[in-house]
């Protein structure tokens, strides 16, 4: 398997939870509550998940290598899709803390978490269709060997969000929160 199909395999994970969070938004939007364990998983999963484990492997390994192809970070695509992790960043900060007002009552803040997770739904979506096609085409440029190398050290970042217990524990969040969705 190629270094790339990893990351392109856990892109199903993040549209999963995307579809969880448009959901949320919708319920949000409606005047429905949710529950602010629900509200709180749906951004430790981005955070954790596909921050600090997906994106992680990204920024910290295949970009670096992709600098050595001639694509390095002022590069058009990797300059985009870099602004577009740090714009997810910025809406889930947004979702946090809307996420605060909620547990404080503020019911208006379910409006604020709506708006934010749409957006974050909306760049996440966009930012995976991106990638999906772009690495594809990189994935070319890449000897044997390089693509060992990142294959091990993105091997290296699954273990540690293993230890940390995240990956079972996301799988049966996914699993758990779109059977939570499919009633609503």
């Amino acid at each position: 398997m190629r270094s790339v199909s990893v990351l392109v395999g856990e892109h199903r994970a993040v549209k999963r939870m995307a579809t969880i969070i448009e959901a949320v938004a919708d319920r949000l939007d409606r005047g429905e509550t949710v529950a602010t364990k629900v509200l709180g998983d749906v951004i430790e999963f981005s955070e954790q998940y596909t921050s600090n484990c997906h994106h992680a492997k990204e920024e910290h390994h295949l970009f670096p290598v992709l600098a050595q192809h001639g694509l390095g970070p002022d590069s058009s695509p990797i300059a985009a899709l870099r602004e577009q992790h740090e714009a997810n960043h910025a809406y889930l900060r947004e979702m946090h803390a809307a996420l605060t007002r909620i547990r404080a009552g503020d019911h208006q803040a379910m409006q604020a978490f709506a708006a934010s997770a749409r957006d974050y739904v909306r760049m996440i979506r966009e930012h995976i269709r991106i990638e999906d096609h772009y690495f594809q085409e990189i994935a070319t440029v890449l000897s044997d060997e390089e693509d060992a190398v990142l294959f091990g050290r993105m091997a290296a970042i699954d273990q540690a969000c293993a230890r940390a217990g995240d990956v079972g524990r996301f799988d049966r969040m996914l699993t758990e929160y779109e059977s939570l969705i499919a009633s609503w």
